[in-house]
C-alpha cells in the first residue's frame, strides 16, 4: 500500500502535537524527516491507546465515541495487548494490529521514517485504515474476531 503525502503531513503534525505533550522527546518541522523524532519504541500500552485515540479524532471522526473505541481496545487487547513489539511466533504476524505478513506495514513505516516493526505509529495508522477498508468500523472488526475467524 502506498501512503499519500497528506497522510504523512497529518502524521507529522500529530507527532509534533504529541511531542508538545511530552509523549515523545522532540519535534522538528512538519516534514517526513521530522517523523524520525517520533520514535516511540518504549511506549506503554496506554500511550499506544492515546496515539490511536488521536489518530481516530484526526482521520476517523465517525469512530470518535466510547463504543467504537471500546471495540478497538478489546480487539487489539486480544491480538497484542497493545504491545507494539508483539509477534506471533507461529504465524509471523506482528505489532499492535497483528498484521500478517508483518511487512504489510512496511510502507507506512518508511513513509513515517520509522521501523514499522518497533514503532507503534505506523502500526496503529495501518491497523485503523485496514479496519476501515475491510470492516468499516472497529465494532464490526471486533464482531468478526469474536466469531472465531480473526479479523
Amino acid at each position: 500500500m502506498r501512503v499519500d503525502e497528506a497522510v504523512i503531513v497529518r502524521f507529522c503534525i500529530f507527532a509534533c502535537a504529541v511531542a508538545a505533550l511530552g509523549v515523545v522527546e522532540a519535534c522538528g518541522a512538519a516534514t517526513p524527516e521530522a517523523t524520525t523524532a517520533a520514535q516511540a519504541t518504549s511506549n506503554t500500552p496506554e500511550e499506544n491507546k492515546d496515539i490511536a485515540r488521536n489518530l481516530i479524532r484526526a482521520d476517523y471522526a465517525r469512530w470518535d465515541n466510547p463504543t467504537q473505541f471500546r471495540c478497538l481496545e478489546n480487539l487489539w487487547q486480544a491480538e497484542s495487548h497493545w504491545n507494539h513489539a508483539a509477534r506471533n511466533k507461529r504465524t509471523g504476524a506482528c505489532g499492535i494490529p497483528q498484521s500478517y505478513p508483518c511487512n504489510k506495514m512496511s510502507d507506512w513505516g518508511k513513509a513515517y521514517g520509522v521501523d514499522h516493526r518497533t514503532n507503534p505509529w505506523p502500526q496503529i495508522a495501518w491497523g485503523l485504515q485496514y479496519i476501515d477498508k475491510r470492516y468499516g468500523s472497529p465494532c464490526k472488526a471486533w464482531s468478526r474476531f469474536k466469531s472465531g475467524h480473526g479479523y
